[in-house]
């Protein structure tokens, strides 16, 4: 964690105390005179920071990807902000009958979509036919989604939300704004922005390739790719 935001959130936890003691006297004089007459008192509230104790904490989890080559960690720090998300996610769902983002990713594609067929959400989030299956089946069981007879195939039915699952995706929506709020706080808006474009590319070629040529062997993939590069440069 960065030492900067470290100090800061003492700083605004020690204001948010002061605000609450001192009501009438919200000035930067008063607060400065405040908190330097409360350390003094409990010394314990000026926490020290030690750079290199906070390293080696996190030097385990980063070695790995430091040695790899500049390809490889740019795919892992993709793979590794993936995993990150979820874990958020999992936490500011929690208490509603969604356990994971996938479960969520599927409601809010029917609500996109007004109805979709099992397979829709399959091939749009790039999913393994059982995980679909099953995560469709406990959206089904909670009482989100249910089904209806396709008018235009008799053998297919299409996926609509429940008013429950409506409900359901409307307080999740809410909080998974505050999620993605959070996890870019630290990132200014013009960092993350700057690099959306050549994550949209690398994407749509990627699902492309996904969606037509999925069971090609690794030579003729290799290959395909080859023949693309020049699109792309």
């Amino acid at each position: 964690m960065n030492h900067s935001y470290i100090l800061l959130k003492q700083l605004i936890d020690l204001l948010g105390t002061y605000e609450d003691e001192e009501p009438q006297q919200l000035d930067l004089q008063g607060f400065a005179a405040w908190m330097m007459h409360h350390i003094q008192e409990n010394p314990t509230l000026n926490k020290r920071i030690d750079a290199g104790k906070n390293k080696a904490v996190y030097s385990g989890q980063f070695d790995y990807t430091k040695n790899l080559s500049e390809k490889s960690r740019f795919l892992e720090y993709i793979t590794r902000i993936s995993r990150f998300h979820e874990f958020y996610i999992r936490k500011y769902l929690e208490g509603l009958p969604l356990n994971t983002r996938l479960e969520y990713l599927f409601l809010s594609t029917v609500d996109l979509m007004d109805r979709a067929k099992k397979t829709d959400l399959i091939n749009i989030h790039i999913v393994e036919y059982t995980t679909g299956m099953d995560t469709i089946r406990r959206l089904i069981g909670n009482g989100l989604l249910k089904e209806l007879p396709d008018e235009n195939d008799r053998r297919a039915k299409l996926l609509i939300l429940t008013d429950e699952g409506k409900e359901v995706l409307e307080q999740a929506n809410q909080r998974l704004e505050v999620e993605r709020n959070m996890f870019l706080a630290c990132t200014s808006y013009n960092k993350w922005k700057k690099h959306l474009s050549v994550l949209e590319e690398i994407n749509d070629l990627h699902y492309m390739i996904y969606s037509k040529h999925y069971d090609k062997p690794p030579a003729e993939l290799s290959n395909l790719m080859d023949s693309l590069k020049h699109l792309y440069k």
